[in-house]
């Protein structure tokens, strides 16, 4: 009975650890919080995030979606700093001084 146990428990692990993640691999965890936090509050239909190479560090992209006009997404670095809002009702571009359009993009971490 204790090997049948033991196999249960081994094949259960292993069905866990083989689901697949909506979650970029590799992808800092205060930002994988920021994606539950989007999962649970947000109020529109597309929020994501984008990786990018900016300023010479990984930078996340917060993005809330496209059902307000007026929303701002979060620029973070992988430590969850802020560094500065894109968007938002007077449209910004500029962050730590620099258009963000000079920002090379890596990959999408997550989208709704």
């Amino acid at each position: 009975m204790r090997k049948f146990s033991t196999v249960i428990l081994l094949l259960t692990f292993t069905i866990i650890a083989c689901e697949k993640s909506d979650v970029a691999e590799n992808t800092p965890n205060c930002i994988v919080n920021k994606i539950e936090t989007l999962k649970k509050n947000s109020i529109c239909d597309d929020p994501n995030i984008k990786e990018y190479n900016f300023q010479g560090i990984v930078v996340y992209v917060v993005d809330q979606g496209s059902c307000g006009a007026d929303l701002s997404a979060g620029v973070f670095d992988s430590d969850c700093n802020g560094l500065g809002e894109l968007g938002g009702i007077i449209g910004n571009t500029i962050i730590n001084g620099e258009e963000f359009s000079n920002a090379t993009f890596i990959r999408l971490i997550w989208r709704k």
